[in-house]
């Protein structure tokens, strides 16, 4: 699906949406008002974001733009996977155009959705180090050629800029993951969390490395951990090492379809 420069002023919302809107920021306000990093309330009002109006996208992507350099695109739908990386390593990033329906409240279906971009991405991209990462995790993609590489990038992902803490050393944890900004379940399992499940983000790469392990942990019922980074500095470091795992993974891959070869047990 090809993407293009958000350029209409308004989302084409159904009569209801605002009240879909209003009723989701309030919740996430709510929720968030001991949680969320001090620069993300900051943000929220320089984009012009508001409990009571449907967001103005035209005005948004020109603060996004000027601000940050990054451009906001806009799609009907979720992009591909793929699409989606490679749109961060040019330093441009999505933005669904459909908000969910009263029907479809706490779960929209098919992903992300106009809130869960708007509100849960947009405004940390105003803070350099977070909008550098991002961009960073997008340029890491190309590395991912084998499944093994692929499989580790969306871990990494998952449990980072979907589910991750920031906590400066000795200072309490703010949530920066959009799943943890944007839904009120996954709000409330981080926040109900036993601080001993917090991992240092150094920890992310080396534990995501074990496929058991790391798979354990995103689909079990009991404690799961929860990565934490102190600071975006932290957060650009680690992806460097997820980088240069990435690299290995594909290194991996590659030998041993050169064995398969040998050995005369490729496929034909």
């Amino acid at each position: 699906m090809s993407l293009h420069l958000l350029a209409r002023p308004h989302h084409p919302a159904a009569p209801a949406a605002g009240m879909v809107w209003k009723m989701l920021f309030d919740r996430q306000q709510a929720l968030l008002h001991r949680w969320a990093p001090p620069a993300f309330g900051r943000a929220l009002a320089e984009l012009g974001l508001r409990r009571d109006a449907l967001p103005n996208l035209l005005p948004i992507s020109q603060v996004v733009r000027q601000r940050t350099g990054w451009t906001l695109l806009l799609a009907e739908r979720p992009v591909t996977e793929s699409a989606y990386y490679a749109s961060l390593a040019r330093r441009e990033l999505p933005v669904v155009s459909r908000l969910r329906t009263f029907s479809e409240f706490d779960q929209p279906p098919g992903g992300p959705d106009l809130f869960a971009d708007l509100f849960g991405r947009v405004p940390l991209l105003l803070e350099p180090g977070y909008a550098e990462a991002l961009h960073e995790l997008g340029r890491a993609w190309e590395l991912g050629s084998s499944s093994a590489a692929v499989a580790l990038l969306r871990r990494f992902t998952r449990l980072t800029f979907d589910q991750g803490l920031l906590a400066p050393a000795g200072g309490r944890p703010h949530f920066y993951g959009v799943s943890l900004l944007t839904s009120a379940r996954h709000l409330h399992a981080a926040a109900a969390a036993n601080p001993s499940v917090y991992e240092p983000l150094a920890n992310a790469v080396r534990y995501l490395g074990q496929p058991a392990s790391a798979e354990a942990c995103i689909t079990a019922v009991g404690p799961r951990p929860y990565f934490v980074a102190e600071s975006w500095a932290d957060l650009l470091d680690v992806i460097q090492q997820l980088r240069e795992e990435l690299v290995k993974a594909q290194r991996q891959a590659t030998g041993g379809h050169a064995q398969l070869a040998e050995s005369g047990c490729g496929l034909l």
